[in-house]
C-alpha cells in the first residue's frame, strides 16, 4: 500500500470529512488497488523456470464500478490490519485549506477575463544563491531578483518571445562569502538596461537541456485537453511520469503548481485544480496573509517529507487569482535561518495583441 492509501483509510474513520474529499481519496485508492490487482493477475509465474522476459508488466488503468468502492476499501483495510500497521501519521486535507481552495475555485469559475492574440506572463522571481565561507559547506546565501516577461501566442506551438534580466542581491545571510558570490553572479547576468531576448517555437527556450522531457509528461500543449472534473484531473496527473519516490499527493501538488506558474491555465481549469488540491492529504494553510510582490493572498502548502523545506502556492481566495509560489526553508542551514524564503515567484498575466 502507498502512503496515500493509508491516508484514504484514515479518512474513512472521520466524521468531519466533506463528501467530495472522501470520494476523491477513495477514487484514487481504488485506481491503485485495481492497477495492483491487474498486475498481480497478469504477472507470469516463474515457478520451476526462468521468467521469459525481464520487462515489467504493463499496468492498465480503468475505473472500478461504484458498487465496488466499499469492497476495495475493505480489502485494503484488511491488509492494513494484517500487517499490524496502526501508527501512520499521514493526515487528511486541512479543513481551512480545503475551505480556502473551494472558495477560490468558485471565484475562478466565475472569472471572465478577456483574451488576446498573446498572453503576457510576467514572472518576478527572488531566489537564494548559496555561498561557502570555508570552502566545504554552503552556509551563507544571498537573495537576488530576476524578472522575465514572456509573450505566449494563442496557439502555443507558435513562436514565443521572452525578455529577462537580473538585479543586484538585496538580502544577505552571512558575511563576505555571500557578498562576493552575489557580485560574481550579477556580473555574469543580463541586466535591466541590457536584457536578454529569446525567441523559441513552442516556448522551447531550453533546447539542449540535459535529460530532456520524459514521454507522457504534461506540458502546456496539454492544458486545453486536461479534464475539468477534479477527480478525472487527478487521474490524468497520476498517469503522468513522476520522480522516483514521489507520493500521489506530492506528484499532484507539484504538477498543479507548475501548470499554474505558466500563467496559461484558463479559469475553468484553474477552478478544477483548486478543487483537486483541496482533496490532497497533508495540504494545509501555511499563512493567511502571505505577501508576494505587493499582493496578498493565502498560502497553501504541502510540507516535504524530509522536513527541510515546504512549497506553497499563494492564491487570492476572493478572486480565484493565482498569485505565485514560494519555497520556505524549515531548518536552519549555517547563516540561513529556518523560515527563510529560498525561492519565490510572483506571476502576473494580461492579454495583449502585439509583441516586441
Amino acid at each position: 500500500m502507498s502512503d496515500d492509501d493509508f491516508a484514504a483509510l484514515r479518512l474513512l474513520r472521520r466524521e468531519d470529512v466533506p463528501p467530495e474529499v472522501l470520494e476523491a481519496a477513495l477514487d484514487r485508492a481504488r485506481h491503485r488497488f485495481d492497477a495492483a490487482a491487474q498486475a498481480a493477475a497478469t504477472a507470469p509465474s516463474t515457478e520451476g523456470a526462468a521468467a521469459a522476459s525481464t520487462d515489467p508488466p504493463v499496468r492498465r488503468r480503468h475505473r472500478l464500478r461504484p458498487v465496488l468502492v466499499a469492497g476495495a476499501a475493505v480489502v485494503a483495510a484488511g491488509v492494513l490490519v494484517a500487517t499490524g500497521i496502526g501508527t501512520t501519521h499521514w493526515s487528511s486535507p486541512d479543513r481551512a485549506a480545503a475551505a480556502t481552495l473551494h472558495e477560490a475555485a468558485r471565484a475562478a469559475a466565475a472569472d471572465r477575463a478577456p483574451v488576446g492574440s498573446y498572453t503576457r506572463v510576467v514572472e518576478t522571481e527572488r531566489a537564494l544563491g548559496y555561498a561557502s565561507s570555508d570552502g566545504e559547506h554552503y552556509d551563507e546565501g544571498y537573495v537576488a531578483r530576476r524578472t522575465s516577461t514572456t509573450w505566449v501566442p494563442a496557439d502555443v506551438t507558435d513562436t514565443w518571445v521572452r525578455e529577462s534580466w537580473s538585479e543586484p542581491a538585496t538580502t544577505f545571510y552571512g558575511g563576505a562569502a555571500a557578498r562576493e558570490a552575489a557580485a560574481d553572479d550579477y556580473a555574469t547576468e543580463a541586466h535591466r538596461d541590457d536584457p536578454q531576448w529569446e525567441r523559441a517555437a513552442g516556448g522551447d527556450f531550453t533546447v539542449g537541456e540535459l535529460g530532456g522531457v520524459r514521454p507522457g509528461t504534461i506540458a502546456v500543449t496539454d492544458i486545453e485537453g486536461l479534464p475539468r472534473d477534479p477527480a478525472a484531473l487527478l487521474r490524468r496527473i497520476d498517469a503522468a511520469p513522476r520522480p522516483v519516490d514521489t507520493t500521489d499527493s506530492e506528484h499532484a501538488f507539484d504538477t498543479v503548481r507548475w501548470l499554474l506558474r505558466t500563467g496559461l491555465v484558463p479559469a475553468d481549469l484553474r477552478a478544477a485544480m483548486y478543487e483537486a488540491l483541496a482533496t490532497l492529504p497533508g495540504i494545509v494553510v501555511t499563512e493567511e496573509q502571505a505577501s508576494l510582490d505587493g499582493r496578498v493572498g493565502t498560502a497553501i502548502g504541502l510540507p516535504a517529507r524530509t522536513g527541510k523545506e515546504r512549497q506553497d502556492v499563494i492564491i487570492d481566495r476572493a478572486s480565484g487569482t493565482y498569485l505565485g509560489e514560494r519555497t520556505v526553508q524549515t531548518q536552519r542551514t549555517g547563516s540561513i535561518p529556518a523560515g527563510a524564503v529560498i525561492d519565490s515567484v510572483a506571476v502576473r498575466t494580461a492579454p495583449v495583441d502585439v509583441v516586441p
